[in-house]
């Protein structure tokens, strides 16, 4: 005889048979706290019950498990994209700070060149200067010469 369990609406089921009869006498019988010796129909009821409780306490386990595991991979995904911009980062920060490398060479290359022509012009203007200052007494009381045609930005 096979009889069918449900645990929950839908969820586990389980059956049980029963047994052809035994040639040997039972082996000690279970009892429960407060009730008689349980007959081995019982004893299957209950064992089959139980193990349905852990088969599906086992499916809601693996179910938090497999959700863990997918929260990890989305972590492991995300931890990859960051690591992916650093690394694109730092590149960018090398390629910057070599271009600044190249800007400050250029500019002390510059500063190099126009060195030799600022002393020359110090020179020009300290001497200018000096001239300026005994010509430019007299001519303070004369009005200045007119320089010639303006230029009117036409040909």
């Amino acid at each position: 005889e096979t009889t069918y369990h449900t645990l929950e609406e839908g969820v586990v089921e389980y059956c049980t048979t029963e047994p052809p009869p035994a040639t040997e006498p039972p082996m000690e019988v279970l009892t429960s706290p407060g009730e008689g010796p349980l007959k081995p129909q019982e004893l299957k009821s209950r064992i089959a019950l139980n193990s349905a409780k852990l088969l599906q306490e086992q499916r809601v386990t693996n179910l938090h498990v497999r959700e863990i595991a997918q929260h990890l991979e989305n972590q492991n995904d995300l931890l990859q994209m960051i690591r992916r911009s650093q690394e694109a980062q730092a590149c960018a920060q090398e390629r910057q700070a070599q271009a600044l490398e190249g800007t400050q060479a250029a500019l002390i290359a510059l500063i190099q060149m126009l060195r030799p022509a600022l002393k020359d012009f110090r020179k020009f203007l300290q001497s200018s200067t000096g001239n300026n200052s005994i010509a430019s007494a007299p001519a303070q009381n004369e009005q200045p010469a007119e320089t010639g045609p303006q230029d009117s930005g036409q040909p």
